[in-house]
């Protein structure tokens, strides 16, 4: 199979393991409104917000793990994949423990001195904090084998992994609805378990599959862990920056509105995150690609897939953001029946960020693969740390509550400004192929659907009726503008020569 192929196959995987994900997700999370409440739930959001914020912190920890063994996998025979293993093993170990202390000291300190809640509901966000800390640890050791499995583009077993929990998740939520004690408790329980299964998973199928590249062996030379370090470092300040973006405006949130707005953000995120997995999908096959061609010094094909992953990771988050944009409310209501006031302010606002971002879809998997990090994580974190106090400031002016997702609107469009210069100083990246092949087809699709959108817009009633044929609608004429205005002459050409072969065979 040769490159191209492989990312288009890696590509189907991953798609068909984020759908099946994703109705499970969203069942899970209406159970979970329902056994919980709306003020519970944001509770979680804010203190057991800590494992999914910490889960996206060893994601992006991945990213050491892949680059470093992708890169030794282009050496061929020349490389060392099990020094490098044990290299990172060692130090996302020594972070795992960085974490349970942090976590001790300043969590608890926080919960106790400036979490806006009840006072009878202290011992029940102090047991959350402690049962994610220690899920995040087992996530956090398991980041190697993580990168490992990307490296090698194993997809089809993480795939069956994560619909497996999954699927399990939601039957421990249904059970939930049924338990009569305290279900907070009972819920941090059960998300702290399958946060567990998963990393587990990863390790076991290492020592199965790919014993020779995880066999324990302790690495003596100080410069292959200088060099991890210096990488991980920088990694590791944006990633933090990222969590604390997140996790600091749920509790600039929390200070300002408490717990009940905490939940509407907490929906309105998973909204956000459940269409950005539409490009992530597509990234994660693509970015081993990018990172060996980079390092067998084929920067020319680096720089093409950076082009086209920018350009097809906005493109397909449009396919769901823009029905979602135009019948926001409708389909909150349909999936939560009573959502929290401001859930579809906060949503509406977070996709269209989210889909400024996707424009930049390829950037930081090709400035990864030099090895040159440090302006582009330094500019990135402080770019992202600076909406926080920017954020607590407005709110103390008065401003309503959805001004978060407004600055952060703006500050993703000040990162994808400075990473397209850290692009043409690191690599080949011109502004101008840039703009012809990937901003401009996005403005053209844009225009194509607003225009007939808005003025049907006006007729539309705001039934759920009405909200599947609307929303249809939307669908099929993304679908056209994306065919017609998004894709080249060779890839229209490329989607039609597959739809008739697949017809021929039927």
């Amino acid at each position: 199979m040769n490159d191209n192929k492989k990312i288009a196959f890696n590509t189907l995987i991953l798609y068909a393991k984020l759908i099946i994900t994703i109705v499970i997700s969203f069942m899970v999370s209406r159970y979970v409104l329902k056994a919980l409440g709306a003020s519970d739930f944001g509770l979680y959001n804010v203190v057991g917000g800590v494992v999914a914020m910490m889960n996206l912190l060893a994601t992006s920890m991945v990213a050491t793990s892949y680059r470093f063994v992708a890169v030794e996998l282009g050496k061929g025979e020349n490389g060392n994949v099990n020094k490098v293993y044990n290299t990172i093993f060692a130090i996302h170990v020594a972070l795992a423990g960085l974490l349970v202390l942090i976590g001790e000291t300043v969590g608890v300190y926080y919960i106790h001195n400036y979490l806006n809640v009840a006072v009878e509901k202290i011992p029940d966000a102090v047991f959350v904090l402690r049962l994610s800390i220690w899920a995040t640890v087992f996530t956090v050791i398991s980041v190697p084998a993580d990168g490992l499995i990307v490296a090698k583009e194993k997809f089809v077993y993480t795939a069956i992994l994560k619909i497996a929990t999954s699927m399990l998740t939601l039957l421990l939520v249904v059970y939930l609805n049924y338990y009569g004690g305290n279900r907070l408790r009972v819920y941090a329980v059960i998300m702290a378990v399958i946060h567990l299964l998963t990393p587990i998973g990863y390790q076991i199928y290492c020592w199965i599959k790919m014993p020779e590249c995880v066999r324990f062996k302790i690495n003596r030379n100080k410069k292959d862990y200088k060099e991890v370090l210096s990488f991980t470092g920088w990694i590791f300040i944006g990633a933090v920056a990222c969590v604390g973006r997140i996790q600091g405006a749920a509790m600039i949130i929390n200070l300002f509105f408490g717990t009940v707005l905490n939940a509407a953000f907490g929906f309105a995120s998973q909204v956000s995150q459940a269409t950005g997995m539409f490009t992530s999908t597509l990234r994660q096959a693509a970015i081993p690609q990018i990172m060996k061609s980079q390092s067998a010094g084929n920067q020319d094909r680096s720089i093409s897939l950076v082009y086209a992953i920018s350009r097809f990771s906005f493109l397909l988050m449009l396919l769901p953001a823009m029905p979602l944009l135009f019948c926001m409310q409708d389909v909150l209501k349909l999936w939560l029946k009573d959502p929290p006031e401001w859930t579809n302010v906060f949503a509406s606002f977070l996709l269209i960020n989210g889909l400024i971002s996707n424009l930049g879809g390829g950037f930081d998997a090709s400035i990864q693969a030099t090895g040159k990090i440090r302006k582009n994580q330094v500019g990135y974190s402080f770019i992202n740390i600076m909406i926080l106090p920017v954020m607590y400031v407005l709110y103390k002016f008065g401003a309503p509550p959805y001004i978060n997702v407004v600055v952060m609107i703006g500050s993703t469009v000040a990162t994808l400004v400075f990473q397209i210069y850290i692009m043409k100083s690191l690599t080949n990246f011109e502004l101008k192929i840039y703009a012809a092949k990937t901003l401009w087809p996005a403005i053209k699709v844009i225009v194509l659907i607003l225009i007939p959108m808005l003025a049907l817009r006006q007729v539309y009633d705001n039934s759920i009726f009405e909200m599947f044929i609307f929303g249809g609608i939307i669908f099929v004429v993304t679908i056209l503008a994306v065919f017609f205005a998004g894709l080249s002459a060779s890839e229209r050409n490329a989607v039609v020569g597959l739809c008739k072969r697949k017809l021929h065979r039927k």
